[in-house]
């Protein structure tokens, strides 16, 4: 039997997937935004963390790169579950998450 998704279901199901399962150990949301952007102007960038392990980081240099690096244990389960369809929803869900802008995303550095 053939199954047809649309791409706004596909979206929400990753969409809560992320939400469910791949946000950062510690809280994040519009209550965080200028702690995040504060940290990344002093700091220059900031990791957020699964399980105490780095899963994705954010760094701007100057705020012209805003860069976002998605960790390549991370880029492997998520493609593994949903081939390349993540990585616009994933875009999307860090920056209403973190409030950060992301112009560039990396994936599978180590």
């Amino acid at each position: 039997m053939k199954y047809i998704i649309t791409e706004s279901k596909m979206d929400s199901a990753i969409h809560s997937y992320l939400t469910n399962s791949v946000h950062p150990d510690y809280n994040w949301g519009p209550e965080l935004h200028d702690f995040y952007r504060k940290d990344v102007k002093e700091h220059g960038g900031y990791e957020f963390e699964i399980n105490d392990v780095v899963a994705y980081s954010y760094y701007n240099d100057n705020f012209t790169y805003k860069t976002l690096i998605i960790e390549e244990w991370l880029v492997d389960k998520l493609s593994t579950l949903f081939g390349n369809f993540w990585q616009p929803v994933f875009k999307k869900w860090f920056e209403e998450n973190s409030g950060l802008k992301v112009k560039q995303m990396i994936e599978g550095e180590e």
